[in-house]
């Protein structure tokens, strides 16, 4: 019996998410499987790590970029073959080199399908309501290492630009329990985020849109309410019994927590017909609280 294979190319946060997800939502692992009888998913995933054993843990098949031991490109033919015919995620982080490296090896492997998971944050400095269309920020140092990773994924790849990204796991609550968080300013400049369960949903409805007609457009996602930092912060204080903690300038704080945008997801939404599970951060934070 011949397995549905999903290739993570990077397994941080966002490829984690998507491993649970599928772990335990059967509707999404049918989706994949395109059957009601549901084929096996196989997962694999490349790591830097000595040992794949901390993948294995999590169920996923381990491609060890630095075992050298049986030739310099023995990682790149395994990869070659694992990627062929398979759904792959690009998620690692762009560093001038590795995209071309590995986007030469996916195309090589002709797989079913691939998204690239950029970063809103290539719109830099331009503030108001972003979408498709918005203009990118070509000025910004930053910006700019992100869209030329895109440049080189473009024609193989559905990109998706994201925004903040948390679960239970990680993100805004945990911050603020633990002290860390400073008030980005005044708290007055608008921030968009996505729940990583909902990112999971449109990674596999890209897939299969893609699978079938073999375009690769470009989508900005979030959910539907960008808030201004201090509106979510002053609802999660108020959730956890916390003063609100103090604010930093904006030249302090986290480049990523500088920006004034509010991410128009209706696109992508409509095209990949995905109904957010977490529409705003009230229900994402929620679910957040009862599982932190």
């Amino acid at each position: 019996m011949s397995l549905n294979k999903i290739v993570l190319l990077g397994v941080g946060q966002t490829a984690r998410a998507l491993t649970k997800l599928l772990s335990s939502d059967s509707d999404l692992r049918q989706l994949l499987a395109g059957d009601k009888n549901g084929l096996p998913l196989e997962i694999w995933g490349t790591t830097r790590a000595a040992s794949g054993a901390a993948l294995e843990e999590l169920g996923i098949r381990p491609i060890l970029l630095s075992n050298q031991a049986a030739g310099e490109s023995h990682w790149q033919d395994q990869l070659q073959e694992v990627c062929r015919d398979a759904y792959v995620l690009v998620s690692f982080p762009p560093d001038g080199n590795s995209d071309q490296v590995f986007c030469d090896i996916v195309i090589a492997a002709k797989p079913k399908a691939t998204v690239y998971i950029s970063t809103t944050g290539v719109y830099g400095k331009t503030s108001g309501i972003i979408d498709e269309r918005s203009a990118v920020d070509e000025d910004d140092p930053r910006a700019v290492v992100r869209l030329n990773a895109e440049k080189v994924w473009a024609a193989q790849a559905v990109i998706l630009r994201a925004p903040g990204l948390y679960d239970a796991n990680s993100g805004l609550p945990r911050r603020l329990l633990s002290g860390t968080y400073r008030l980005p300013g005044d708290g007055s400049n608008f921030v968009s985020r996505i729940h990583l369960d909902d990112l999971a949903t449109i990674i596999v409805k890209a897939w299969l849109a893609q699978s079938v007609s073999a375009s690769a457009p470009m989508y900005v996602v979030g959910d539907l309410k960008p808030t201004s930092h201090l509106e979510v912060v002053s609802w999660l204080c108020n959730q956890l019994s916390l003063p609100l903690p103090v604010s930093s300038p904006l030249s302090e704080v986290n480049p990523s927590l500088r920006g004034n945008r509010q991410i128009c997801s209706a696109k992508v939404l409509a095209d990949l017909d995905v109904k957010l599970k977490y529409p705003t951060y009230v229900e994402g934070f929620t679910q957040c609280l009862a599982n932190c």
